[in-house]
């Protein structure tokens, strides 16, 4: 995000709103730092027809501030918060979006949230206070007993429409908190927190790339209600208790569909080719990931693939993102590709493979039916056959069905690394 094309193509909007923050009203008044108090912190955002909460942190140390943003057990550091007069400007540290907040007092903040990633002029009004209680906290008013939630449910969002699909519902209550999330056939909707009010659930999550807001009224064991995704998208959703309910089998919704053999020359973050033909990866095990920087269900499995490249490399385990940005430059991409790389500590190679929507997977690889998912992986033995194909992937947030691909990816790593 400092390259020179990035800088252009958002110079006039975040200057417009830096010149609005960052001015104060005399000379005198510059004078003057108005701080922030540091502690608990509630953010309001507005998005269409509903406010969504989350809970943060502001942290400060000899001068130098932070932030840790909270959704249920996910926890997003934020460092080079800056201060400034009567303002707050902070970068979110993977996904390419930005909060610019105004002080107006030691405990209120207001302002906005940029995400860069769906354009220059996609942007959210925001509030803050300081506050004792976690998000949804006296949020409705009543004096009904808070509904006891089944912990599975069989979900459709989009109920009676053309583009309806299933998921399935998780949740954990304890008392009128509650934590849980979606699994859909393509992911999840990852850390989702919030309260059951009476008999109503409400939930939401940030994570810098995505603003969820989900509410429902419960009836016995029914729910009904509307998914909320930041300031276009809106969509119904139905759920009844089941606990037997499944998706389809993540590795069998990408087939292949010829026994071509995969080949790429794709660049890293610092311009080095690498080729699938390159020594470093013959008589390897190799995991191909197709992913994106701007895809949170894809930085989770990135996360989750660190430790597998770190437990499994020395015993023949290669690891390869194959990255496909949404940007307007190829050095945008680039930069951020470095910073995930950085921020993440990934010790495996990412490969830009295109830097807008353009340039599909279906290029690299032709010999799959479909790429109905980022992520999507590859497990590739030691003589480059394709041996698994996963489609999307279930994160943390999950629980019992991330444990389960974790444990069942590694006793298929290690099946294929003794293979002769």
């Amino acid at each position: 995000m400092t390259n020179r094309l990035k800088i252009k193509s958002i110079f006039p909007l975040t200057f417009l709103i830096s010149l609005f923050l960052f001015s104060c009203a005399s000379s005198e008044d510059s004078k003057k730092l108005l701080k922030p108090q540091t502690g608990k912190w509630l953010m309001n955002m507005q998005l269409k027809g509903v406010v969504l909460p989350f809970s943060f942190e502001l942290n400060e140390q000899e001068g130098e501030y932070s932030i840790l943003i909270s959704n249920a057990e996910e926890r997003i550091n934020i460092d080079g918060v800056r201060v400034f007069k009567d303002s707050i400007q902070f970068k979110m540290p993977v996904f390419e979006s930005e909060f610019f907040l105004k002080v107006h007092a030691a405990d209120s903040l207001s302002g906005h949230w940029i995400n860069y990633y769906k354009s220059d002029d996609y942007i959210i009004d925001v509030w803050a206070t300081t506050t004792k209680d976690s998000r949804f906290k006296g949020f409705s008013q009543t004096n009904k007993i808070p509904y006891k939630l089944h912990s599975k449910y069989e979900v459709e969002f989009s109920p009676n429409e053309d583009g309806a699909y299933k998921a399935i519902g998780l949740f954990e209550q304890d008392g009128d908190w509650v934590k849980g999330t979606f699994a859909t056939e393509t992911g999840d909707y990852r850390y989702l927190e919030g309260r059951v009010i009476g008999d109503s659930l409400f939930l939401s999550t940030f994570d810098g790339s995505h603003a969820f807001y989900f509410s429902a009224g419960i009836k016995d064991s029914t729910l009904e209600g509307v998914f909320i995704s930041g300031i276009h998208h809106r969509e119904n959703w139905v759920a009844r208790q089941n606990s037997d309910f499944e998706l389809r089998d993540p590795d069998s919704l990408t087939s292949l569909t010829d026994s071509s053999a995969i080949s790429f020359s794709l660049p890293n973050s610092n311009g080095e080719v690498l080729s699938l033909g390159d020594s470093r990866f013959q008589n390897k095990v190799k995991i191909i990931q197709i992913m994106g920087s701007w895809c949170p269900n894809c930085l989770d499995e990135s996360r989750y693939f660190n430790s597998l490249y770190d437990k499994y490399a020395e015993n023949g385990l290669e690891i390869i993102a194959l990255a496909f940005e949404r940007t307007r430059s190829e050095v945008q991409a680039i930069n951020n590709l470095q910073r995930l790389s950085e921020k993440e500590n990934l010790s495996y190679p990412i490969l830009l493979a295109g830097y807008n929507r353009d340039q599909h997977p279906r290029n690299i690889f032709p010999m799959l039916d479909k790429i109905m998912s980022y992520p999507t992986t590859l497990f590739l033995d030691k003589e480059n056959r394709v041996r698994r194909i996963h489609t999307g992937f279930y994160g943390p947030g999950t629980g019992e069905y991330y444990d389960a691909y974790r444990a069942e990816t590694e006793s298929f790593i290690e099946e294929l690394l003794a293979e002769d």
